[in-house]
């Protein structure tokens, strides 16, 4: 199943990280190339501390952050699942390679920690068409989206949340090494 969602920056579109076929059309929905990747929304700091190769004073340090924020790490358990090849009918992600480090995005609101609970980590990525602007209100969502709402191939999951405040996008860093200084890919 494909979801879209609030976060704390605009809307996202996202499924879970075991559903291929989901995983598949949000490429094709959004007309996203192949060559981007999805971040990875996960449930908690917990969850990066023992599925990263982040380490406490750097955990620490994201908890504190006071903007929201995509880090990019290794994660060893997330690339065996990414890599994995279903030998009895083929069933692989069409893009694994483009995942050397993965980002990820901690779960920040009542309706993501409910979806987290039934679907594990989740791929997302902003609800949009590729190369259009984000998506703030639930209006803009249905004007996009309508198609595949109305055939329940996207089930449109929020809190009372018709409108987002506009914010910008999140920045997007990794640390250098064990450190705590950070390489930003987007600020």
């Amino acid at each position: 199943m494909i979801y879209i969602l609030p976060t704390d920056t605009c809307f996202w579109i996202a499924c879970s990280l075991d559903d291929i076929k989901s995983y598949e059309r949000i490429y094709k929905i959004k007309k996203r190339s192949l060559d981007k990747p999805l971040a990875i929304l996960v449930p908690d700091f917990k969850w990066l501390e023992n599925n990263t190769n982040l380490n406490s004073e750097q955990i620490d340090f994201l908890k504190k952050y006071d903007k929201p924020f995509t880090i990019m790490t290794d994660s060893p358990h997330v690339k065996v699942w990414i890599d994995f090849v279903n030998d009895e009918n083929g069933e692989e992600f069409l893009n694994r390679w483009v995942y050397e480090k993965f980002a990820f995005r901690v779960a920040n609101n009542k309706t993501q920690d409910r979806l987290l609970k039934e679907n594990w980590p989740m791929f997302l990525t902003s609800a949009n068409i590729s190369n259009n602007p984000e998506i703030y209100s639930s209006r803009e969502i249905k004007e996009v989206f309508g198609e595949y709402l109305d055939k329940w191939h996207i089930k449109f999951v929020w809190e009372n949340t018709w409108i987002l405040e506009k914010v910008k996008p999140s920045e997007i860093f990794e640390f250098v090494w064990e450190t705590l200084e950070q390489k930003f890919i987007r600020k």
